[in-house]
């Protein structure tokens, strides 16, 4: 994996940032065209179409790359780990 500069960075976390919205707004648009398609008896191509292109865009998101800090993965791990141990508690 190359170096990446801080700001190069941040541009690639801002363009996953809103590349993981369309993709919410994406999802929840086929949802509603594939229910409309079932309840009013319309075609089918509509959510099709939909479910290609969010794909195609997650796709294109998986591809961006960017640098976790070690520091940030450990927090994440013993934040993880200390969520299991609360809920084992119970």
């Amino acid at each position: 994996m190359e170096k990446l500069t801080n700001d190069q960075n941040i541009k690639n976390l801002k363009l996953r940032k809103n590349l993981r919205i369309i993709i919410m707004i994406g999802c929840i648009l086929t949802i509603v065209l594939a229910l409309i398609s079932l309840i009013f008896d319309k075609s089918a191509i509509y959510p099709l179409i939909t479910f290609i292109i969010t794909t195609i865009l997650i796709k294109k998101r998986e591809k961006i790359p960017i640098q976790i800090s070690k520091d940030l993965e450990t927090k994440r791990i013993e934040k993880a780990l200390n969520k299991d141990k609360k809920g084992k508690k119970k």
